[in-house]
């Protein structure tokens, strides 16, 4: 009875180093964190100074896992594309490295800029990847509210793989902030 118990653990032991080994041998996929690149090349001047104030996200982006649709009813996430910070940081951050590039060495109460992303996502179709992004911005300036938008784009990614789709979403990002730079400059040339 002794000897049966010893080989049933010497046999447990060899399975268990055996998955071992193999687990090792493939190893675990590497984690690939990403933010966004704005084009600041063609920025449209702004009138004045910029603040960044508070940025916010929907739920179901709220994750650093990047999202991806495969249908209108389904969203999902990769477990091993990450954004490097949180996703609305992220929106956050090239937002401010995009508007500071376009500012006006001018004077006066700076445009306090805040926003709330509503989408940020990979969208899979059988004609190819796209990064879909949505974000409402809202512009105070003298705590009065000057612009209060929605902007989308939808911008094709080059291959069928993540990164490809964040270099898509930075994409959408540059067009929105150009329309949001021209929005601001049209709301100073009306001004009295």
């Amino acid at each position: 009875m002794m000897m049966h118990a010893l080989r049933i653990v010497a046999v447990t032991l060899a399975v268990g180093l055996m998955a071992t080994a193999c687990s090792s041998v493939r190893g675990t996929p590497e984690i690939r964190y990403y933010v966004l690149a704005v084009s600041t090349t063609n920025s449209v001047p702004l009138p004045g100074p910029v603040r960044i104030d508070a940025f916010s996200i929907d739920d179901p982006y709220a994750t650093r896992q990047l999202a991806y649709r495969t249908s209108p009813y389904r969203l999902a996430y990769y477990n091993y594309h990450r954004w490097a910070g949180s996703p609305e940081g992220v929106v956050a951050a090239a937002v401010r490295e995009y508007l500071k590039h376009g500012r006006k060495d001018v004077e006066g109460a700076p445009f306090e800029v805040g926003a709330r992303v509503r989408r940020l996502e990979e969208v899979d179709a059988d004609a190819g990847w796209s990064g879909a992004l949505t974000i409402d911005f809202k512009v105070h300036r003298s705590g009065v509210l000057v612009l209060e938008h929605a902007y989308s784009e939808t911008e094709p990614a080059d291959d069928r793989n993540p990164e490809d789709v964040v270099a898509a979403l930075s994409r959408a990002l540059s067009a929105i902030l150009h329309a949001l730079a021209a929005d601001l400059a049209e709301l100073e040339s009306d001004a009295p």
